[in-house]
């Protein structure tokens, strides 16, 4: 009795975690934003319920929704036809897209008042940005030093890495009633942990001449056709750094293209590759004699 009604428990419940917000990242100002979270919408679909009263019904009505669609979202002819074999596979749930633009929410939400547009929602989710432009095109800001968040909300080398339970914090805990879809009524939810935020973190860097070091960087590399170029700004006194690049790098905000191209680029250079000291030993050298008194 006691397994069949625990059994019945998980068919008509639903745990939930909430992912925590995750914590900003400043430079050494505590003003300027390397990284940070916005809200974006995910577009998903119910396949299932998007039927007519005849198959050739059913067809024309998911060939019209995924050609509405497909218009909003500025899909090219295979990405379109891959909609629709979504929506056509007849699946109770399926996610269209993931950080659609403000413009394109609104433009969903239009359809669904005037019944263009069926069987969709707008479900909100946390994405990560690198609001700052790097000192090359098609880079942002120290990109390699602070690494990246995946879909998953899990940093991905760098600071983000490195930080990531700090940064991320623990996800608030739910459990609601499933309605007759499957999906959870929120309405019913309990919550079973509160979760905590996740902790912003100030840097050493300087932003402003974050950016000038990049721009610096850059110039060497095309000047000099180098296979790559990396600086670093410190404060003798304290050690800490100032500012940090290497070119090539990449736009944090674009990660997924760098993955499936060249993910070497995701490696700090500064920190991870191996080089001849060359010319910069002679500190050490003359260190050394003043040290000994001759």
């Amino acid at each position: 009795h006691d397994d069949l009604v625990a059994r019945a428990r998980e068919q008509v419940t639903a745990r939930i975690e909430v992912p925590a917000v995750r914590g900003t990242i400043y430079d050494r100002s505590g003003t300027v934003v390397l990284a940070t979270s916005v809200e974006r919408d995910l577009l998903s679909a119910y396949p299932a319920q998007m039927t007519g009263a005849t198959d050739a019904d059913t067809a024309a009505l998911r060939g019209s929704v995924a050609a509405k669609v497909a218009g909003i979202l500025g899909l090219a002819p295979t990405a379109a036809a891959a909609l629709l074999a979504q929506l056509d596979g007849g699946s109770a749930y399926v996610v269209l897209a993931h950080d659609l633009t403000p413009v394109q929410s609104s433009a969903i939400r239009a359809g669904l008042a005037d019944g263009s547009l069926v069987q969709l929602n707008l479900e909100p989710e946390e994405v990560r940005v690198y609001p700052q432009a790097g000192g090359a095109t098609g880079t942002s800001p120290a990109a390699q030093l602070l690494g990246f968040v995946n879909r998953d909300g899990t940093g991905q080398y760098g600071v983000e890495g490195h930080w990531q339970d700090l940064l991320a914090g623990s996800p608030q805990v739910l459990l609601a009633q499933r309605d007759g879809t499957g999906q959870p009524i929120m309405e019913s939810a309990q919550t079973l942990e509160p979760g905590t935020p996740g902790t912003s973190l100030t840097l050493t860097i300087d932003a402003s001449l974050q950016l000038k070091l990049e721009q610096e960087v850059y110039a060497a590399w095309v000047a000099d056709s180098a296979k790559g170029v990396s600086g670093v700004v410190m404060d003798p006194r304290t050690g800490e750094i100032l500012a940090s690049a290497s070119y090539p790098s990449y736009d944090g905000n674009d990660y997924a293209a760098i993955a499936a191209n060249d993910p070497s680029r995701f490696i700090d250079p500064v920190v991870s590759a191996v080089y001849e000291p060359g010319s910069v030993f002679k500190l050490l050298t003359a260190t050394a004699a003043l040290q000994a008194g001759v």
